[in-house]
């Protein structure tokens, strides 16, 4: 489950703060620059991928609650059919 109400600045600055964790191995072992904004992406792509869980979720309830009134519908439509049919006899 996704945590809910966690708004995207939280998760920028989680990005930024990780980079910035990141950083200091790469000073020190002389990585490159570009590390610590690589390995901070990976964050940014496990919350794409939270995100994307949480969508097909919700994609999936929706289509549940879709078909179950479309049966409802179906089966209340077919009620009335019968009810007209048998008070016409």
């Amino acid at each position: 489950m996704v945590e809910q109400n966690q708004p995207y600045t939280v998760i920028l600055l989680k990005f930024f703060v990780l980079a910035g964790l990141l950083s200091m191995p790469a000073l020190v072992f002389h990585w490159g620059a570009w590390f610590p904004f690589a390995g901070a992406g990976v964050y940014l792509l496990w919350e794409a991928h939270r995100l994307h869980g949480a969508l097909d979720e919700l994609a999936h309830l929706w289509n549940e609650r879709n078909q179950r009134e479309q049966r409802h519908g179906r089966q209340h439509q077919h009620r009335q059919e019968q009810e007209s049919a048998t008070s016409e006899r």
